[in-house]
């Protein structure tokens, strides 16, 4: 028996529906003759908590720490254990089994953790999907590969879920006991969650102690003796400017307008060159997530199951779950027929499909720059029914068939003009592009909110080097500094991504610029959520601001917990396991010694700096003793902390209790 083991229910009906076979429908699995296809749901398995490597962990205390199992223990998960007990039973019949969850690191340890989990020692296969439309998944049929192809990486994902749970538990553990109050709850400490919580915390307090600075521009118009009027900036020479290259002293800029005025310079050098930009690249999923939360205000989790929804339920763009911009060359070919598809599900979109050169290749289209997976970009699927998408699906379904279209509009064009004027002993100068073929920006030119383009005031007409020029006018503006935005969720994770912008050290910028960052595609926007659930960040419209309580905790954590460049060397070193290039025991080995380590540093830390509190103290009416406030299925409710003794609990408006009853539930 050969046995398919998908991530979900839709997977396998996809696949059942690619065979063309019949299959019927049993209680967890469909079965066609000798093929089964059967499905978890996500993973159906979770290592075992602290307790079950240590006895008497609690209440927790330092003293018993580090736990670092000497043998992981995997438990199902409640929930799922039915269906597990679908897989095992099935098990013990396959002489094949094809795993067929998601293709990407954490889809390997969802199907293989199963199989370790029974004992399986018969053959493995892999069926690697990248979309989930008919045509996809039987040319994925058609070449099914060897399981010890990724292998690897499944070794990367299970290094990685160990490694978070060791440094997650233990270092929770660790704060909690030593920083945490009564009636508090778990102080959470992540080897991702606490360094991006680290991004935040650092630029409110670079917000919020920013000093705004006066700085003065000059602009003069100049007329040349064809009676062309354009406006220059004055170039500000180092001896007189701050060390961002601004004037600060409103004397200088005044003395200078003054000696400009009325008087006649010169021409010094003029430049006029056709310039091309390239088309961008198609989709990642964090470019997607910065797109969109820029443009319509998404957030990155709502981001993610949106692309995943047009993946699995509309089959209307390809796996959503990348870190690549690229398209596979073998994938260029098919491109008349995806643009074709386009126009079928959406004839209002088919003027722009006829400005399309479907020969023309960008540079996107490139083998050797590809990951795990490709851009995200629509389907050959012609099926796909937009009346069937939600107004949020549609408008991220039109991103992404928007950067797609674009590759096929060519280059954008346009005329580059640069000149500079002397006007005694002042040098001026001014840049202006004129459009001369749209290009791409056809498709895409309304949608990236960081490339709008503003009016140019300063046009510049055709000039001569060495022609007289007139100063008839000049404008002295005043301008203030202005302190960094706050992150959004989108410009949150480009940080994540980007994280050798937030590292001082010289050497590890190096490193870390080679790398992913912190977190995965996959993982980032439940990062985010998981710090607002856990209170340590607040979302206000599109910004995200740290609340007292994440403050705190960075206050408290020493570098080697907060500082990201940590965990984005992580990431390079599960990559290196993935190409087989590390050996995973040996990173959890390295990982337990530094845990080791931070966990020294945190009782060192405490000896010197107290408990942390975000919440004002509302003594118990009954006892005194403080009400914490916790949250319960219905909403924040409070409770005393000298429960089972008290048993007071109150109701809970606006963060403060209200209402005294003898129970809440």
């Amino acid at each position: 028996m050969r046995l398919f083991i998908c991530e979900k229910p839709s997977q396998a009906r996809d696949i059942a529906n690619a065979m063309n076979e019949s299959f019927e429908k049993e209680d967890g699995f469909l079965t066609s003759g000798s093929t089964v296809i059967s499905w978890c749901f996500g993973h159906l398995l979770e290592l075992a908590p602290p307790d079950d490597y240590c006895e008497n962990l609690k209440p927790w205390r330092v003293s018993v720490l580090p736990v670092i199992p000497e043998k992981w223990v995997l438990k199902p998960q409640a929930k799922t254990k039915k269906q597990l007990n679908v897989i095992g039973k099935l098990l013990k019949k396959a002489s094949m089994v094809v795993i067929a969850t998601d293709a990407d690191r954490e889809g390997d340890v969802i199907g293989r953790e199963v199989l370790d989990y029974f004992s399986y020692k018969g053959d493995v296969k892999r069926l690697w999907l990248s979309a989930l439309d008919d045509a996809s998944v039987k040319k994925a049929l058609n070449d099914i590969r060897p399981g010890e192809s990724t292998e690897n990486l499944y070794q990367a994902g299970l290094g990685r879920s160990r490694a978070d749970w060791m440094v997650g538990m233990n270092l929770t553990m660790a704060t909690s006991s030593l920083f945490g109050t009564p009636g508090q709850g778990v102080l959470s400490v992540g080897r991702v969650q606490t360094p991006t919580l680290k991004l935040v915390v650092d630029r409110d307090f670079e917000i919020e102690n920013f000093k705004p600075k006066d700085y003065f521009v000059l602009k003069a118009q100049f007329k040349t003796n064809n009676e062309d009027v354009f406006w220059m900036n004055w170039d500000i020479p180092e001896e007189l400017s701050d060390s961002d290259g601004r004037c600060i002293n409103q004397q200088i800029i005044s003395q200078v307008a003054g000696a400009i005025q009325s008087a006649e310079g010169v021409i010094t050098q003029f430049s006029e060159t056709k310039k091309s930009q390239s088309v961008p690249l198609c989709l990642s999923l964090s470019s997607l997530q910065k797109l969109a939360s820029a443009k319509y205000g998404f957030g990155a989790k709502e981001i993610l199951d949106i692309a995943q929804s047009l993946y699995e339920t509309h089959k209307a763009t390809t796996y959503p779950r990348t870190d690549c911009g690229h398209l596979p060359e073998s994938q260029f070919s098919e491109a008349p027929n995806v643009l074709s598809a386009l126009g079928i599900i959406d004839s209002s979109i088919r003027p722009l499909l006829d400005l399309t050169d479907a020969s023309y290749k960008s540079k996107t289209w490139n083998d050797k720059k590809i990951t795990a997976h490709h851009g995200i970009i629509p389907t050959l699927n012609d099926k796909v029914k937009l009346n069937s998408m939600s107004d949020k699906e549609f408008k991220l379904y039109d991103v992404i068939r928007r950067y797609y279209i674009a590759q096929f509009l060519g280059t954008y064009d346009y005329l580059a003009r640069s000149a500079t004027c002397v006007v005694n002993e002042y040098r001026f100068s001014a840049n202006h592009n004129t459009p001369l073929r749209p290009g791409f920006k056809q498709a895409i030119a309304d949608l990236n909110m960081d490339e709008q383009e503003t009016p140019d005031e300063l046009t510049l007409p055709m000039l001569k080097q060495g022609e007289s020029s007139d100063c008839i006018d000049t404008d002295v503006q005043s301008k203030k500094t202005k302190p960094p935005a706050r992150f959004s969720e989108g410009t949150l994770i480009t940080a994540m991504k980007s994280i050798a912008k937030y590292v001082d050290d010289t050497s590890l910028k190096k490193v870390l610029k080679e790398t992913a960052g912190i977190g995965t595609e996959a993982t980032r926007a439940n990062i985010l959520e998981t710090l607002i659930n856990r209170e340590y960040v607040a979302k206000k419209g599109k910004q995200l601001i740290s609340t007292k309580k994440g403050r705190a905790l960075i206050e408290l954590l020493p570098d080697s917990i907060t500082n990201p460049a940590t965990t984005a060397i992580w990431e390079q070193e599960l990559d290196n396991i993935a190409e087989g290039k590390s050996d995973m025991n040996d990173f959890l080995e390295e990982q337990a010694d530094t845990l080791e380590g931070m966990i020294e540093q945190l009782e060192k830390l405490s000896q010197s700096k107290g408990s942390i509190s975000n919440q004002a103290v509302h003594p118990c009416p009954d006892c005194n003793k403080p009400l914490a406030r916790r949250k319960g299925k219905k909403g924040y409710w409070w409770g005393c902390t000298g429960y089972p003794d008290c048993k007071t609990t109150a109701f809970d408006e606006k963060g403060r209790p209200k209402i005294l009853s003898p129970s809440l539930a």
